[in-house]
């Protein structure tokens, strides 16, 4: 039996495989997205208005990455909580 020594991996077609997405899939948010960013980098202290995007930590970015993603599911839950109550 011949084996496949073929590194290449099959993929689905238009999607990326192993490769990360940085993209905003609705770009309609994208000025939402970036207000809330720099709400998040206000109340964390960090000044994100800074041109140079170069000199942003890694741990500042995760930082403000990290708090996003913690507002938008609590925002999330409570329009989920709220919708539900409406069908009740």
């Amino acid at each position: 039996m011949k084996r496949n020594t073929d590194t290449s991996y099959r993929t689905i077609p238009g999607r990326n495989i192993g490769k990360r997405r940085t993209g905003i899939l609705v770009p309609e948010a994208e000025n939402a997205l970036n207000s809330l960013k720099n709400r998040v980098a206000e109340d964390l202290g960090i000044d994100f208005t800074i041109e140079d995007k170069g000199s942003y930590t890694a741990k500042d970015c995760g930082k403000v990455g990290g708090e996003m993603v913690r507002r938008i599911i609590e925002q999330v839950k409570y329009d989920m909580i709220r919708a539900s109550n409406r069908y009740q």
